[in-house]
């Protein structure tokens, strides 16, 4: 794999973290959306959501681009990186499922706290609710769930996920 290969491939796994922890609180936002009633608001919202959503296209289609822009490939000794002939793909795969377990370890104290407040507002109670209105702790809940959720499906669909974010090239 070239110097420049290694870089875009990196380029494009920051381009999928972010577009993983950009999007789940853009969902959890999108939720609650419906109660806010300035149009300016909404319009700066949706204006918002474009501009990320330009910029993780940006770096998944122009990686190249980027990492010629940067100047990344200048400075190493050697032209290409010696992973003993492992695919690209592969490499992608693995970091996808990093990002997975990732977002899963770091999500799992938060959702556990959520859950521990929950049960405790409910341990009175004959039944089980989650309270009354908008109420900031349900939010958190939902975002945390929401990123398991992410984890889980990202590990257990990394090998497609993989597939979309690499190409068939054949290296030297």
């Amino acid at each position: 794999m070239s110097v420049k290969d290694f870089f875009v491939a990196v380029i494009k796994i920051m381009a999928i973290y972010t577009l993983i922890q950009g999007i789940i609180p853009i969902i959890a936002q999108i939720i609650y959306l419906g109660e806010i009633d300035e149009m300016y608001f909404i319009f700066g919202f949706i204006g918002v959501i474009l501009l990320f959503l330009a910029i993780i296209y940006f770096m998944l289609s122009r990686a190249d681009a980027i990492v010629k822009f940067l100047r990344l490939e200048k400075g190493f000794s050697t032209d290409r990186f010696d992973f003993s002939k492992v695919d690209s793909s592969y490499i992608v795969e693995k970091a996808i499922a990093i990002i997975g377990i990732y977002l899963i370890v770091i999500t799992l104290p938060y959702i556990l706290i959520d859950l521990y407040a929950l049960i405790k507002e409910n341990i009175n109670s004959y039944s089980f609710s989650l309270g009354k209105g908008y109420n900031q702790s349900h939010q958190d809940l939902l975002i945390n769930l929401i990123y398991i959720l992410t984890g889980l499906v990202i590990i257990f669909l990394r090998k497609p996920i993989s597939t979309i974010f690499t190409t068939n090239t054949n290296e030297k």
